[in-house]
């Protein structure tokens, strides 16, 4: 059984946890968070604490995207696996020390994209790699937000709201760009568009992103009544297969109904850690993630021309 211990008990390292306990393969030996959260887990008293535990194999770094690179080095020197949230960083040159860092390692790590195991993202590239969709393959990413962050985070995570580590850009665009790559190989920012708001996070983005095998179009804004709303579209010239409300996908030759991707991550981390093969996002895909999105996020809308 594999040890556990888990840094940030916030929304998602909370939802860890549940999907934790419905795997026999896993025991959670500790957690710890700087703030009283409550949790029938385990707590230390500090991050030392918890890599000095020699029964914690591996662990999950669910803390705001600043603090990444610095406990993705504390858990590899400490000789354990490393599990990260997404984004990997706010900044692409920590990215590549992460990177650096866990290559260096005997340890494995990996980033946590959940469509790097969801059903419906692994049926969509079943579709493209088998050539149902056809070729000159295009897709299109349309994101909508009533509020940014989302109501369910209102409150509890205030770096989600700032330009510095935070927007909707790092947080929700970040998982298609995984995607794209996957599907479609690696790819670059050929142009883009920023409209910020009076906090400074991004308010409405536009973005063209040129991948090996596919060129894809970018639309998301906080704007209208829905709390949320994506659809990721990819058509060739054969048919058109979509994503939406994150994991359902509609193509003609079936779909699939929504259905979350945590059990399946928790389950491709087991064979991760037991040094067999698994989907789970690489560290390196996640930094290559951080350089788009951080060059989406770098370019500023063109100054209006001044009046005469």
């Amino acid at each position: 059984m594999v040890g556990i211990g888990i840094i940030g008990l916030g929304v998602m390292g909370r939802r860890f946890i549940t999907g934790l306990k419905a795997n026999p393969d896993f025991t959670i030996r500790g957690a710890y968070d700087p703030a009283p959260v409550d949790t029938d887990v385990p707590r230390v008293e500090s991050v030392e604490a918890l890599l000095a535990d020699p029964a914690v194999d591996c662990v999950y770094i669910a803390t705001p995207p600043a603090t990444h690179e610095e406990l993705v080095r504390s858990v590899v020197e400490a000789g354990k696996a490393v599990f990260c949230e997404k984004p990997l960083t706010a900044d692409p040159s920590s990215a590549r020390r992460c990177l650096e860092v866990v290559e260096r390692a005997p340890a494995p790590a990996a980033v946590n994209f959940p469509f790097a195991t969801a059903p419906a993202a692994v049926r969509m590239k079943e579709l493209v790699e088998t050539g149902a969709l056809g070729e000159d393959l295009s897709a299109h990413l349309t994101l909508r937000f009533r509020t940014w962050p989302r109501g369910w985070q209102q409150g509890a995570a205030g770096w989600l709201a700032g330009p510095e580590q935070g927007g909707f850009t790092r947080e929700v665009v970040s998982h298609f760009v995984f995607l794209a790559g996957r599907l479609f190989g690696p790819g670059r920012l050929v142009d883009a568009e920023v409209e910020r708001g009076v906090l400074g996070s991004e308010t409405r983005i536009g973005a063209v992103l040129q991948f090996a095998r596919c060129r894809m179009t970018i639309d998301a804004a906080v704007a209208g009544e829905a709390e949320e709303f994506n659809r990721f579209e990819v058509t060739g010239s054969k048919d058109t297969a979509v994503m939406s409300e994150w994991y359902r996908l509609t193509h003609s030759g079936g779909g699939i109904e929504p259905a979350r991707a945590d059990g399946h991550q928790i389950a491709e981390l087991a064979k991760l850690l037991a040094g067999q093969k698994s989907r789970l996002a690489t560290m390196r895909e996640a930094a290559e993630v951080v350089d788009i999105v951080e060059g989406i996020l770098a370019r500023r809308p063109e100054a209006a021309p001044t009046a005469a």
